[in-house]
């Protein structure tokens, strides 16, 4: 009993150390740090400068070169000459052709309207018009008359007839060169190289326009965006076209015969699939011509002369005539043959 008594004495005890004030806590070694109040204000924050994103506006009318120049005169010529040379260290040659063929109308506007490296932006000071009248003016320090005529002629000649006399396009899938929107960030380069290899249905031109008729065609096509005339400057008319004399087909494709059966399901099937993606363009799905002069092969008779002079044909095909260009350069003779197996298919 009194080891009972004594056990709960203890347990009393316990209960009640237990519920006495603590002992006070020892100084730590660190100070808690004082917190600014609320109504106090910390440390200013840094304002952050916002990123500048270049603005792309096109013009309301048609850029001219010639009112770029004045406002080339008074704001670029003491930097990058009346020749547009560079008269001071960093300032671009805009006569480097290897400079000028690699750049695009967008590149420049940025630059005139932003400014680059040392030069000053000038889109406070110039309008969006006139902009663009600047970016032209120094465009065409990298052509001349000449260049723009003989362009002229051979566009007129060999290219006018898918992409119209205006360069809005006269067929399914040729490029609106008179619209800014789709030319501006395209350089002369990448119109040197669909040029000279071919795109799609457009063929190849490198075996039948040499370097110089290349660019000069592509110097030309970029007017349909600007008006290229200059003050003072004397654009002469070229001369009319004229269809070259024939000068007759190479024996070689005069003499030759098909060799499929005219028939011949598989050879024109291949036939068709060069056709569809080559010919259609100008010659319509159906054969029945697509675009004027072309001749109609769902005619019966048209068919039978194709027949009948398979030969001349094939040196159509190879060599071209007129505004049709040569496919030699792109075509085995056999896929020619399989091309002309379709199309009798049209009229028979």
């Amino acid at each position: 009993m009194i080891t009972k008594i004594a056990f709960m004495s203890s347990v009393v005890i316990l209960l009640l150390a237990a519920c006495s004030a603590p002992q006070s806590l020892p100084s730590g070694p660190t100070p808690i740090p004082t917190l600014i109040p609320a109504t106090d204000l910390g440390s200013p924050l840094t304002e952050t400068a916002q990123p500048s994103y270049p603005i792309q506006s096109y013009p309301a009318r048609l850029p001219s070169a010639e009112l770029g120049f004045p406002l080339y005169q008074a704001h670029c010529a003491s930097c990058h000459g009346d020749d547009g040379n560079g008269v001071v260290p960093g300032a671009r040659n805009f006569g480097d052709l290897d400079y000028m063929r690699g750049e695009t109308p967008a590149f420049f506007y940025t630059t005139v309207a932003e400014g680059r490296g040392e030069m000053q932006g000038f889109r406070d000071e110039l309008t969006s018009d006139e902009l663009w009248d600047v970016v032209f003016y120094v465009w065409r320090f990298s052509t001349d008359t000449e260049t723009l005529n003989l362009g002229q002629n051979i566009y007129e000649e060999n290219c006018q007839v898918c992409h119209g006399l205006d360069g809005t396009g006269a067929v399914l899938g040729a490029a609106d060169f008179s619209d800014l929107r789709v030319v501006d960030d395209q350089a002369p380069r990448d119109f040197y190289l669909v040029t000279t290899q071919g795109k799609g249905s457009m063929p190849a031109w490198q075996g039948r326009l040499s370097q110089d008729e290349r660019w000069a065609v592509i110097d030309y096509l970029r007017t349909f965006s600007y008006d290229p005339s200059l003050p003072g400057e004397v654009v002469e008319q070229p001369p009319p076209t004229t269809v070259p004399e024939e000068s007759g087909c190479d024996p070689n494709y005069l003499t030759q015969t098909n060799p499929f059966d005219w028939n011949d399901s598989a050879a024109s099937i291949a036939g068709q699939v060069i056709y569809d993606q080559a010919c259609g363009m100008c010659h319509g799905v159906d054969g029945s011509g697509g675009l004027p002069g072309t001749p109609d092969y769902t005619d019966a008779a048209v068919a039978q002369d194709l027949r009948s002079n398979g030969g001349e044909k094939l040196c159509v095909v190879a060599e071209g005539k007129e505004s049709m260009p040569g496919w030699k350069e792109t075509l085995t003779e056999q896929q020619m043959w399989e091309v002309l197996t379709y199309l009798y298919s049209f009229g028979k």
